[in-house]
């Protein structure tokens, strides 16, 4: 954490320094392959963004309407989490305490909150699923929603947790790649296309 910090607050010079290290002759392809991965995930992050914001609101709803204790921390913070794709099951453990806490001090049974809440969960999960990742993702990224759902299982199967994270920016990456140099289809210009170019030393 502390060297990623380091590098963020001196983040162009360092990357002026890392351009250098590339010998001439490689720079053309090097630099475009880093500005197409950089392009796909300011894309993916953006567009996962959004889904998490929409997952915390949507938590935050669900838990209101059940009478959660803390019900807006806990579904913003489960949004928070879901930046990274089903991390947000870990926020079962807090929400089995609350209910727990919720129990204790209504005297209502624990299993009928607890009920409740992986009822929210599932409600939210199959909102997520079925039409914020497809839209919003298929929309950001220029995918097709089966595509979508296609890549995350595969690349989820390949690679594990690892593969739900690169599933979508490596697929578009691909995509692309293919389009580019096997249909020969013209690269779309990006806003690093439309930025000047560094003379090549």
């Amino acid at each position: 954490l502390l060297y990623f910090i380091f590098i963020l607050l001196d983040y162009d010079n360092f990357m002026a320094s890392m351009r250098e290290l590339v010998p001439a002759k490689y720079k053309h392809i090097v630099f475009s392959i880093v500005d197409d991965v950089k392009y796909s995930m300011n894309k993916y992050f953006r567009g996962q963004a959004l889904i998490a914001l929409c997952v915390g609101i949507l938590f935050s709803v669900g838990f209101l309407i059940i009478d959660m204790p803390m019900a807006i921390v806990l579904g913003l913070s489960i949004g928070v989490l879901n930046m990274v794709p089903y991390l947000q099951l870990i926020s079962i453990i807090p929400t089995t305490f609350l209910c727990m806490v919720y129990a204790a001090e209504t005297g209502t049974g624990f299993w009928h909150i607890f009920i409740l809440a992986m009822v929210v969960y599932g409600v939210v999960q199959l909102i997520q699923d079925l039409y914020l990742t497809p839209k919003i993702m298929g929309k950001s990224m220029g995918l097709n929603p089966a595509i979508i759902l296609l890549s995350l299982s595969v690349w989820g199967s390949l690679l594990g947790f690892l593969g739900l994270i690169i599933a979508l920016p490596l697929t578009t990456l691909l995509l692309s790649y293919y389009h580019r140099y096997v249909l020969h289809i013209p690269k779309p210009e990006t806003p690093a296309d439309a930025s000047p170019k560094e003379p090549e030393s």
